[in-house]
């Protein structure tokens, strides 16, 4: 099928686990593990009609499973021959698309700190990263650590 799953019997497979595969078979320089064309051919089975990618085939597209996706297909060297224009206008615009101050990881969903790393580094990879709102995503960001610093120092005994 082209995808992976984290144990032999009984659970999912996804994007995730075929991005994992391609980072274990990058650091070792070691492919023979993963079938490259049919890994790929399953990630772009994941592109949703949105542009962005999910999961598993006909599934919503997600910030981590798009930057899961394009991510894995950097990795195994197919993204260039793969992604013409056209796909890659459709993700870069998805990613966009999750931008308020921070990100968020699908249409309609608040913004979250872990979508600022998954959609920032998909836009990182994608070549849109002057497209971010860098000085909004900080300061989002940084409402959400004044607010756990605060909540810590309540806790801490003084």
């Amino acid at each position: 099928s082209g995808s992976f799953q984290c144990a032999s019997f009984g659970t999912e497979s996804d994007a995730r686990f075929v991005y994992c595969a391609s980072c274990i078979s990058y650091m070792l320089q070691d492919w023979r593990g993963v079938d490259r064309s049919l890994a790929t051919q399953f990630l772009l089975s994941c592109q949703s009609y949105e542009g962005g990618f999910g999961q598993n085939t006909g599934r919503e597209a997600h910030g981590g499973s798009t930057f899961c996706s394009v991510a894995a297909l950097k990795l195994m060297g197919t993204f260039d021959e793969v992604m013409c224009e056209e796909r890659r206008q459709r993700v870069l615009s998805w990613c966009l698309r999750r931008q308020e101050t921070g990100f968020n990881g699908r249409p309609n969903k608040p913004k979250d700190t872990c979508y600022s790393f998954w959609v920032g580094s998909c836009l990182k990879l994608l070549g849109g990263q002057d497209f971010i709102n860098k000085e909004g995503n900080f300061a989002f960001l940084m409402t959400t650590q004044v607010r756990h610093v605060v909540q810590v120092m309540i806790l801490l005994p003084s």
